[in-house]
C-alpha cells in the first residue's frame, strides 16, 4: 500500500489545482490576505487554543489530517520543554516598553518641531527621561543609553555604558520616576494584546516550517525507505524526522504562550515595583 500518497500535506483544503493557483498567487502577490485565509483554518484555530493553554478535544483532533495531528504533537511537546529565564522575560518585556517609550516621545516632538534631526530627537529623549537621575546619581548619561543604540552629534559620541539590555540597565533606567511611570501604563494596559498579536504571526511561521519539514520527510522516506510497506514504519520513520527538525532544533522556536506573556508582564511590573519601594524608603 502507498502510504506517502494517503497523508498528502496540506494546511487548508485546496483539492483541486483551481484553487492551489489561487492560493499561490495570493501568496505571492498578497501575503496579507493568504496569512488571514490561513488564520481561518480549523488547524490554526486549534494551535492558537493550545498558546492560550486551552487542551483540544480527541474529537476535534480527529477532524485534523496526518501532517496536522503531527504539527499539533510536536507544538505541545516542545512547548512542555520550553521554559523561559528570567533574561527572556525581561528583554521582551522592557525593549517592547522602552520602545513604545520612545515612539510617543518622537510623535511628541514632531508636534512641536518638525526641523530637528533624528539624533537629536534620541538624545531629547534621555535628556527628558534620565538627565536629572543622572545629576542626582553623579552618573554619566550614557549609562541610561539603550545598550544597542549608538548615536554622534558633531564629533560627539554617544554609546551606553552597557554591553548589553540586562537587568543591571534596566534597574537603572526604572529609577527615573517618570520613565517608571510612563511604561508601567504600557505594561498594564496594551503588553499583552499586543505580544499575542505578535504570537500569532509567529505561529503561522511555525506552521509554515513544520509543513516544510513534513514533505521533507515524505521525499526521503520515498527516496530511502519507499520498499518498505509497513505502515507503522512508515508513521514512526516522519514522526522521527520531525522530532530531529523540531523538538532536537535549537533554532526551531515556538512562539510564547498565553501564560508565558503574562508570567512576563507580572515580572516586568514586580521589578517596577521594586524600584518604587526602594524610592519610598
Amino acid at each position: 500500500m502507498d502510504y506517502v500518497s494517503k497523508i498528502t500535506p496540506q494546511i487548508i483544503d485546496t483539492p483541486d489545482e483551481e484553487s492551489q493557483a489561487m492560493l499561490s498567487q495570493l501568496e505571492n502577490n498578497n501575503p496579507d490576505i493568504y496569512e488571514q485565509m490561513k488564520k481561518n483554518s480549523p488547524f490554526f484555530h486549534q494551535l492558537n487554543n493550545a498558546q492560550q493553554g486551552l487542551l483540544s478535544t480527541d474529537q476535534e483532533l480527529q477532524k485534523l489530517n496526518d501532517e496536522e495531528r503531527l504539527t499539533h504533537e510536536m507544538y505541545t511537546r516542545k512547548s512542555a520543554l520550553n521554559h523561559k529565564r528570567v533574561e527572556e522575560k525581561q528583554k521582551l518585556v522592557f525593549k517592547k516598553a522602552f520602545k513604545k517609550a520612545e515612539q510617543k516621545f518622537y510623535q511628541n516632538q514632531l508636534k512641536i518641531s518638525k526641523k530637528k534631526k533624528q539624533t537629536q530627537q534620541q538624545i531629547d529623549f534621555y535628556e527628558a527621561y534620565f538627565k536629572e537621575l543622572s545629576l542626582k546619581m553623579n552618573k554619566d548619561l550614557k549609562y541610561f543609553i539603550h545598550p544597542q543604540k549608538k548615536m554622534q552629534i558633531g564629533v560627539i559620541n554617544y554609546q551606553s555604558g552597557f554591553k548589553s539590555f540586562n537587568q543591571p540597565y534596566i534597574r537603572t533606567i526604572l529609577k527615573s520616576k517618570s520613565f517608571r511611570s510612563e511604561i508601567k501604563d504600557y505594561i498594564l494596559n496594551h503588553f499583552v494584546r499586543e505580544v499575542q498579536e505578535e504570537m500569532s504571526y509567529k505561529l503561522l511561521k511555525f506552521i509554515k516550517f513544520c509543513s516544510r519539514m513534513y514533505e521533507e520527510a515524505l521525499k526521503d522516506f520515498q527516496m530511502n525507505s519507499a520498499k518498505n510497506d509497513d505502515e507503522e514504519y512508515f508513521r514512526n520513520f516522519i514522526r522521527l524526522k520531525m522530532e530531529q527538525s523540531i523538538l532536537k532544533n535549537s533554532k526551531c522556536k515556538i512562539p510564547w504562550s498565553l501564560q508565558e506573556i503574562i508570567d512576563a508582564q507580572k515580572f516586568a511590573l514586580n521589578l517596577i515595583d521594586q524600584e518604587m519601594d526602594m524610592e519610598n524608603e
